[in-house]
């Protein structure tokens, strides 16, 4: 029986349309925050079960990038308050959403390749004169040897974590720990597909476990992607300005 049973979800699972055919609905407003008033930065976004409301988590970090506060919220249509602490299903929810592996397929992982060690320049590379070109220096060529020495001063060591699917890279850490979740959503079983932002934000791209993918249209400026546990909606952040977004919803289809 439980063999049979195996079978059946691995031909579900096989079956599953891939991430071409799914699309979302017209994108509706729940509410609109300010981190300037809910203090400092978005770092989580859950569903409740019911899909009634939601839990958002900011917090404040110091010069250093540590986190020296943490704030919780629940919002739902029109309206946000405060709460003292993250609910349980929060933090269930969470823990799936954010998981390394889809919880519709074992095999469906999350690589982390690093850390890596990478020498990036804090500024552009010169690119007047005949240096920039492969020649040698001429000062009235508009790029001197002070030019390549100054830029070389300013090139630094980083070390770099990458978050791949197959060959998709999902996301990019730089000298801080990985967090996961903040870009990406798991869709919940059975359905086999992964939605993931870039980290400052942009449209949702969906992926499936054979790296098919595509571009969601609806969000253009999206992040902290989050699939309702019953998996018909996704929801996300949409980024009005540096401190303003808009808790948006929309329905998702699979053709």
């Amino acid at each position: 029986m439980v063999v049979l049973a195996l079978a059946l979800a691995s031909t579900l699972l096989q079956a599953a349309p891939d991430a071409r055919q799914v699309t979302l609905g017209a994108p509706q407003s729940i509410v609109e925050l300010d981190t300037g008033r809910l203090k400092g930065d978005v770092a989580r976004l859950a569903w409740s079960p019911d899909g009634s409301e939601f839990y958002i988590q900011t917090v404040e970090r110091d010069r250093a990038g540590a986190i020296k506060s943490t704030h919780h919220y629940l919002a739902s249509p029109a309206s946000i308050k405060d709460t003292s602490q993250e609910p349980a299903w929060g933090a269930k929810y969470w823990d799936w959403k954010s998981a390394q592996g889809s919880p519709a397929a074992s095999t469906f992982r999350i690589a982390v390749d690093g850390p890596r060690k990478v020498t990036r320049r804090s500024t552009s590379a010169p690119t007047g004169g005949v240096l920039a070109k492969g020649g040698t220096a001429d000062p009235t060529a508009g790029t001197t040897l002070e030019d390549v020495a100054s830029v070389a001063d300013q090139s630094q060591t980083v070390i770099v974590y990458t978050l791949k699917v197959r060959n998709e890279t999902i996301g990019e850490w730089a000298n801080e720990a990985v967090t996961p979740g903040v870009n990406f959503t798991w869709a919940p079983a059975p359905l086999p597909y992964l939605a993931y932002t870039k980290r400052d934000g942009g449209p949702i791209v969906v992926l499936d476990e054979s790296g098919h993918h595509q571009e969601l249209a609806g969000a253009k400026a999206a992040t902290l992607p989050a699939w309702s546990s019953d998996g018909r909606r996704i929801a996300w952040l949409e980024r009005q300005d540096r401190k303003k977004y808009r808790l948006t919803v929309a329905d998702v289809t699979v053709r």
